[in-house]
């Protein structure tokens, strides 16, 4: 019995890791698959045409999307960690009137479907003239309650004594917060960064409503183009397209993977 208890959980890792890598691998064999083979069942590479990462470049505008995508999910990323963590901060050690009711309000957004603000953001967004452009696409997603609770619940198990050592060294509030607190807020940051990325990056709905040109598609949009575009689907090309795309999403995990393992091992140790 010990020795079953022993490899059963291992095993079952095992078997969800590869459950959650199949669908990423069949999509990588899949690229390079001719368009008359591409719906094959197999499990091994039967060919490999190359040709079909040229032709998605060469078919679309392809990489010009890929660096709207990455513009907005990395401005977007970089000022709401911004912004969510001067939040968090002041909700978790200030004292203001409203606070409470502020912070409740926050929160309450959470509640709200996408769908019920769309067409009035939407407006708003085009009276301020700010349709096909990156303000369009990157303000409106800015903001997010979801951030800022993680960042308040950071900062309240913060510890004071170094804040207080702050202080008595000369440090204003804001070199406090900006020296002290947010370079040590790396284990919130991590999976933050990933999470915010990760959905600017997967974003459909909003960019299809606030672009029509081209040259201001994201990847999501140019990729449902490339499905619905023309009598016939060349999926080789899709697929292929679809790889590429995946690709800054890999190295974001990479670079960023011994951030999120640290802040995993500080929360438990907390």
């Amino acid at each position: 019995m010990r020795i079953m208890n022993r490899y059963m959980l291992p095993s079952v890792s095992i078997l969800i890791g590869a459950a959650m890598i199949f669908p990423i691998y069949m999509l990588i064999i899949s690229s390079f698959r001719s368009e008359t083979t591409v719906f094959t069942i197999s499990l091994l590479p039967t060919e490999f045409a190359v040709g079909n990462f040229v032709e998605a470049v060469k078919s679309s505008h392809l990489l010009r999307s890929i660096l709207n995508s990455f513009i907005v999910s990395t401005t977007v990323t970089v000022v709401a960690m911004l912004f969510h963590a001067m939040s968090g901060y002041a909700l978790a050690r200030f004292q203001f009137p409203g606070k409470k009711l502020i912070f409740a309000w926050m929160l309450s957004t959470l509640m709200i479907p996408f769908a019920v603000i769309m067409l009035p953001l939407y407006l708003i967004t085009k009276n301020l003239g700010m349709t096909n452009s990156f303000a369009g696409l990157i303000i409106p997603a800015i903001f997010n309650a979801y951030g800022i609770f993680l960042f308040r619940q950071f900062y309240r198990e913060f510890p004071k004594e170094l804040e207080e050592a702050a202080y008595i060294e000369g440090l204003s509030q804001a070199g406090t917060f900006f020296r002290i607190a947010l370079p040590l807020s790396m284990p919130i940051i991590a999976p933050l960064t990933i999470g915010f990325f990760l959905a600017n990056w997967n974003s459909y709905i909003w960019p299809l409503i606030i672009t029509q040109k081209e040259t201001m598609w994201v990847i999501q949009v140019q990729l449902a183009n490339l499905v619905g575009g023309g009598y016939v689907t060349p999926w080789n090309i899709v697929l292929a397209a679809a790889v590429i795309a995946a690709l800054p999403t890999f190295l974001l995990f990479f670079i960023m993977q011994k951030y999120l393992v640290e802040g995993i091992k500080m929360t438990g140790i907390k």
